[in-house]
């Protein structure tokens, strides 16, 4: 296999309401044939450039992900993968689905966008939401191959809540494809009924990806207004399901500070996890803060790999960034009626001279 092989602009899909795309880091304006070109070339392609800059800094990209994952749960070689691409035999058989933008967290970096429980605070905010959507189940009956399918991830708004979820876990069922991996990314908040353990339980592959973004009031600030605590019990529920259960992790300017605590927690737990730099908002990357507050975690931390990465070389743009990020905590924490310094009181007293 050439080192520039990736199976999703050959087997990938990934659905959301009125979109489609091959990869959900691909820019909007990527040239399909292009990407593909340059994979079997032996190439980079530049629309690919979210996963090379991981692998660059030595980090585990989406590309290597997902090679693995249809490697193991097709049973195949990626070799002969590749081999049969170059021969022209490939097919949507790797499907990422958000069937709705149905969610109960107001993440910090959301928006209506992807949450419903966004919209009412962006009218607070004299902002015009963005109405509920869903997937039709003519339209899942129409984009799913279920008896081939080999692959199938669940993402949201939050999956769990959205009935359509379950629908596609009995189709599965019923055309005798219980041997499709599963994988739901959740936010931990929901608990299964009985109904739902069933139909979970006659899967062979069953993944839980848990999106955490801090420990204890951390969590509770990003991911307002989810609680600690649930989340701790829906993780010991989750583990009487499936032990293939890992954490997505989104850095920001807001938790960048609090890194290790996270990841940390993630070794004691025994959870794998994936973290994404928040790239929008800009004003929420982690990169967005002032050189002091920069300096200070480096020399609590030290200048690690990681770290290196995350936040980065300080430009005079981060300035600008941060500035309109306390503005924007502001107004968010208004219209939530908390504040961040209740939850985040480290971040607080590490910006406070500016």
């Amino acid at each position: 296999m050439n080192n520039y092989f990736c199976v999703l602009p050959f087997f990938g899909r990934e659905f959301t309401t009125g979109n489609e795309t091959h990869c959900c880091l691909l820019p909007r304006n990527y040239n399909i044939e292009s990407i593909k070109t340059s994979i079997l070339a032996g190439e980079r392609s530049p629309f690919c450039s979210a996963c090379w800059n991981l692998e660059d800094a030595g980090l585990v990209s989406d590309r290597n992900l997902k090679n693995s994952a249809l490697d193991f749960y097709w049973d195949r070689d990626i070799n002969i993968i590749e081999s049969d691409v170059r021969e022209g035999k490939y097919k949507t058989i790797m499907v990422k689905n958000g069937t709705s933008n149905t969610c109960n967290s107001t993440c910090v970096t959301c928006g209506s966008y992807a949450s419903s429980a966004w919209a009412p605070l962006e009218v607070k905010l004299n902002l015009k939401p963005i109405a509920p959507k869903s997937m039709s189940y003519e339209d899942i009956d129409k984009k799913l191959n279920f008896k081939e399918l080999v692959t199938l991830t669940l993402v949201g708004g939050e999956p769990l809540y959205e009935k359509a979820n379950f629908y596609i876990l009995e189709k599965l069922i019923e055309h005798d494809n219980t041997k499709c991996f599963i994988s739901i990314t959740t936010n931990g908040s929901v608990a299964l009924t009985q109904r739902h353990k069933d139909l979970l339980a006659q899967f062979k592959n069953v993944h839980i990806g848990l999106s955490i973004d801090g420990v204890g009031p951390v969590f509770e600030y990003m991911r307002f207004p989810l609680k600690w605590d649930l989340l701790l019990d829906n993780l010991s529920f989750f583990r009487t399901i499936t032990d293939n259960i890992s954490a997505n992790y989104t850095i920001s300017n807001l938790n960048a500070l609090y890194h290790h605590e996270t990841t940390e927690w993630f070794n004691e737990q025994g959870l794998k996890y994936h973290y994404n730099p928040v790239i929008t908002p800009r004003y929420f990357r982690p990169g967005a803060l002032p050189a002091n507050a920069k300096q200070k975690i480096f020399d609590k931390f030290g200048h690690t790999k990681d770290l290196e990465f995350i936040i980065g070389a300080h430009t005079e743009q981060d300035d600008k960034d941060f500035a309109r990020a306390l503005v924007e905590i502001q107004k968010q924490d208004g219209v939530k009626n908390i504040s961040i310094k209740d939850y985040l009181p480290d971040f607080c007293r590490l910006i406070e001279t500016d």
